[in-house]
């Protein structure tokens, strides 16, 4: 999505993708009128997949697939998992051929790190 557009409502675009775009169940029929409101922002809002090519585009990605969708950081194993299934999404567009190679090889990216310091405060018992 580009930079500074946002749906009102991200839960309906979630449920939208889940329910209905990324079900092949739910093609049968039509979506219902809300999320094909935010099925049609979706589309306008994308890049193009084209726009893979450029490294920037991934590695932002990435990035927001280290964030949680309440925007705090996810942990690095949630990162970790969502990198290789966005790997696997576009392994399988080189076998499609829409792309040469897989735009994520070569990028040099780390999960978050989150500070896992207890607070002292908030220990029953120091010991």
């Amino acid at each position: 999505m580009q930079p500074g557009k946002t749906f009102a409502e991200p839960r309906v675009l979630r449920r939208a993708l889940y329910s209905w775009a990324f079900s092949k169940n739910a093609w049968a029929r039509e979506p219902d009128e809300e999320w094909r409101s935010a099925l049609d922002w979706i589309k306008r809002n994308s890049l193009p997949v084209g726009a893979l090519a450029d490294a920037d585009v991934p590695r932002r990605a990435l990035d927001a697939l280290g964030r949680k969708l309440d925007d705090k950081v996810a942990s690095a194993k949630t990162a970790r998992r969502k990198r290789s299934a966005f790997s696997e999404v576009l392994s399988t567009a080189v076998e499609k051929s829409y792309f040469a190679q897989n735009p994520l090889h070569g990028i040099d990216w780390s999960p978050p790190q989150i500070n896992e310091e207890v607070d002292p405060a908030s220990v029953p018992n120091p010991t």
